[in-house]
């Protein structure tokens, strides 16, 4: 959703560009709205996943998930398209083949 002034739109949010380094995706999982902002860096891509991953070990069974299987693909997508995952509560790390799916 956007605010405009007093206004409130909602859109889309795959692929929406904020900046030529900004951009959105969509990844539900913890919750169907959740979404990640892919930020490009001198050092590469950096994910800011929210709580997609709580932490950097998961958590590998999100307990408030509505599906797992949707969280899964979510889980997959975010490391395919980062180098660097900046998860809701802990620090960041970058998505390996230990990474909970």
């Amino acid at each position: 959703m956007e605010y405009l002034g007093d206004s409130w739109r909602n859109r889309e949010a795959e692929g929406y560009e904020l900046t030529p380094s900004l951009r959105l995706i969509r990844t539900p999982g913890h919750s169907a709205e959740d979404i990640t902002l892919l930020a490009g860096t001198e050092s590469g891509v950096v994910a800011f996943a929210g709580d997609l991953w709580w932490h950097a070990d998961g958590p590998a069974d999100d307990p408030v998930a509505p599906d797992r299987e949707v969280l899964r693909a979510s889980r997959l997508r975010v490391p395919a398209a980062a180098d660097l995952i900046v998860p809701g509560h802990g620090g960041p790390f970058r998505g390996d083949d230990s990474t909970p799916r």
